[in-house]
This record gives structure tokens, sequence and C-alpha cells, in this order.
């Protein structure tokens, strides 16, 4: 950032002081030159400049201390969410929307701050923007429990943030493939920081990030209303169709990365032993025209882009297996976890997941879900023709993959592991009338298939 926008940060800070007093907030903000002793401090690696502020903190702790000291508390827990995006659509914004959704169901006062808008791309004066309005509300707001971080992207700005509101604990969320493309810089503001820390989505994710520290794990979960649809939709599934259908869903942009053409490939080899299988794809656009040159080479894939909800739901219910072949190419690549598994799983859909990355963990493997050998199309093919070709056994994964997805995302338990993460501290037990009762996914099955 250039010095005339820590300038304009400091200038911001001492004008809302003045404007707004807040007897809540933390008096803990000094001026010092860069030029100062404490050159390291956190702050400076996002405000370089003449002028820097220099916030304050509280005596470092550990996460896990915390947690195992906080008692359950009636009193309501503030924290700043900060987010990457909203509007823009993919996994990361639909983890960020449950886990807000959750915590505001269970009581919890949530002030979120998004970085870019619907249709905005990322520049140097967005960051900027978006950093002055994080100090200004931070400021306005008084004191925090805690302040999350949707993107590594932001560690510098919630190091600034963190300090601003006095959280005690700062977690910075990571999904995939920011684990790798983690900068030097930003992971020794995390790895000394008394409050930032990691916190991710998966076994594999926090085994990735174990130089950096041992990571929490809060998994993703799906909205409630969105829940409630795909459980809907799993009651109404319809007997197998003489032609058997395979889904993928993804951001269409990313359909290399997804695995689409070994995919393809894959459903090609399995036509000529066994006969027709549809393939439909379906994603947020828009569709790249590499992507539309495939498809037209390939009359077999039906495209659908930007999908509403009734419809992708409607895709889910119709398909007699759901499959997401993301390559993992080391060092930048991979599936952190794959919401898309669990939205197909709740519509009672089996799914095949990734052969490596932290997919793992959104299925059970030989339950509801299948894992090929690696990530060739041949070893694809394999999994796929054996349960394309085995009705019954998909039949029986279809029900169990409904009844795990149901019990895996229920509501309140959701909302109990989302503050217990972020906050340490367990909320009190207690009706969240936010979240609404959810129905048994399968009240009944297609007659003529059981759950044996």
């Amino acid at each position: 950032m250039p010095a005339e926008a820590a300038n304009i940060l400091v200038s911001t800070i001492r004008r809302v002081e003045r404007e707004a007093p807040n007897p809540h907030r933390p008096a803990c903000i000094r001026r010092y030159s860069h030029r100062g002793r404490r050159l390291a401090d956190p702050a400076r690696e996002f405000f370089p400049g003449n002028s820097i502020c220099r916030i304050t903190t509280m005596p470092r702790s550990s996460f896990r201390r915390t947690v195992a000291a906080e008692e359950p508390t009636q009193t309501p827990q503030r924290i700043l969410l900060l987010a990457p995006s909203q509007g823009l659509g993919g996994g990361i914004e639909r983890y960020l929307s449950t886990v807000e959704e959750c915590l505001r169901a269970g009581g919890v006062e949530v002030h979120r701050i998004d970085m870019l808008g619907p249709e905005q791309s990322l520049t140097a004066a967005r960051r900027i923007r978006f950093a002055l309005r994080v100090v200004y509300t931070g400021l306005r707001l008084g004191r925090m429990d805690c302040v999350t971080t949707g993107h590594r992207n932001m560690i510098p700005v919630a190091a600034v943030a963190a300090k601003v509101v006095g959280a005690r604990m700062a977690p910075i969320v990571f999904h995939g493939n920011d684990i790798w493309e983690l900068p030097r810089s930003y992971r020794a503001l995390v790895s000394r920081s008394a409050t930032l820390f990691p916190l991710t989505v998966s076994s594999y994710s926090a085994g990735a990030l174990s130089t950096l520290g041992l990571a929490p794990i809060l998994p993703p979960s799906i909205a409630p209303d969105w829940r409630t649809t795909l459980i809907e939709e799993s009651r109404r599934r319809r007997p197998p169709a003489a032609v058997p259908t395979v889904l993928s869903v993804f951001r269409l942009p990313a359909w290399e990365g997804k695995g689409l053409p070994v995919l393809v490939e894959a459903l090609a080899a399995i036509r000529q032993r066994t006969g027709p299988v549809r393939l439909v794809v379906a994603g947020r656009g828009p569709i790249p025209g590499s992507l539309r040159d495939f498809a037209s080479a390939h009359p077999e894939l039906e495209l659908h882009e930007n999908p509403d909800d009734h419809f992708l739901a409607s895709l889910y219910g119709e398909a007699d297996l759901f499959a997401l072949c993301t390559r993992t190419m080391p060092p930048s690549s991979g599936e952190g976890y794959g919401i898309v598994l669990l939205e197909a799983q709740l519509a009672g859909c089996p799914v095949v997941g990734p052969a490596s990355g932290g997919s793992y963990d959104a299925y059970q493997e030989g339950l509801t879900g299948v894992t090929p050998a690696n990530e060739s199309s041949e070893a694809l093919a394999v999994v796929l023709s054996d349960l394309l070709t085995n009705r019954p056994r998909l039949a029986r994964m279809s029900g169990r993959a409904a009844e795990l997805a149901v019990a895996t995302t229920d509501p309140a338990e959701y909302t109990r592991k989302a503050i217990t993460a972020l906050t340490g501290t367990p909320p009190a037990d207690r009706p969240h009338p936010g979240v609404p009762e959810q129905r048994v996914a399968v009240n009944r099955l297609p007659e003529g298939l059981t759950l044996g």
C-alpha cells in the first residue's frame, strides 16, 4: 500500500475517534514511526509508509487452552466476518454464508464486510478501500470476541482488525489451493501473532497446514433452506431410467482443473462396453470459449450455465451418480473439500470423489461414495462402470447417502460447532429459533428399493 493510503488510514482512525467516541472500544491506538525499533509489527505488512498505527494486543494464549478454559455463556458473542466476496459465487462464498447464517441462528451478533460485490474484480484500489472500511467499521463497533477471515488474501487486514477491536481470537479459514499459495510473509504474520490462527475445512487441509500450526477443522455444511430443498428432492427420487445419468457440478471457468476431460474420456470407454450413459454438467458461468469448443466436439455432453436452486436440485434428483474429478497438481491445486458432494448426497445421489485431496471427508467410502485408485481416466472408468452396472448397489447407496448427509449437516449441531470453533466458547444450550426444524431425509424409498 502506498504511503498516501497509510496516511488516509491514520486520518480516518483519528476522525472516527473525534466524531464517534465509543466507550466499548479498546483504548489502544498510538502512532509510531516506521523507523522505530519494532519494524516486525504485523500491521506493517499491510500498511508500510511514513507512519503507521500500532495497536496493542492481548497476551498470547493458546487456542486450545482458551477452548478448554471457557464455559458456555448466555452473553451474545460478537464476530466480525471478513469475506472475500458476495454475489460472485463459488464454494468459499457458500461456506461463509452458511457459517454466517448458522451463527446468527445461534444468537451470535455477526458483522460481515465483503471485499468484492457482484461483477466486481479485485484491484489495488478496492483492496485499499476494503482495508479502510474494515478499520473504520471496527472502530465504530468497539470490542469484538472474534475476527473471522474467510480467505488468506486478507491476513494482513485481519491482523490489524483483530487489534482494533480487541479480539481474543482471529481464525483464518484455509480452503484448499490457498494453503500451497500462502506467501512467506503471510505465514510469518500468522505464526507470530497472538490471536491469528489457521482454521480449515478438512483433515487433508489440516495436515497440509501442520507446519503453520495445529488447525481446528470446521467442515462445510449446507444452508438450512437449501438443505431442505435437497432433502425434499431425495424424497421424490424417481425409479432408475433406462439410460443412467452422471452429473458433475462446478464453476464452469475451472472445467479443466475439475477434471471434465478425464470424465468425458472415462465415460466414452464405458459406452463402448456397456451402452449409452448421459453426462450432465452444471455450474456458475460464464462458459469460457474453450469449454464451448470442447462441448461442440462432444455432443453427448449436456451443459447448464447458472442454474437456479430449483433446477439444480432437480438435476441432483434425476442423476444416478455424481462425479467430481478435481485434478491435484502440486504445489497449487486440489480439492479442499467439495461442498457439491454433500449437496448430491442430501438429494440421495451417490458420489464419486476425487482421487486425492480433502473430499474423502465428505462421504463414507463404499457406503455413500467411492474413490478412484488414481486420477487417470482408466481408474475413473473402473469405479463408474462398477456402480452404473450394479443398480441394486446404487439404490442402497442412494438411501444411505441421504440419511448420513442429513445427520452430517444438522443445522443445530453445525451452529454449535461453528460457535465453538470461531470463539473458543461453546454456546449455551438453548433452542435457536432461526434454525428451521428439518424433516427426515427419506421417509420412504421408491418401490422395490431397500437400505439393506
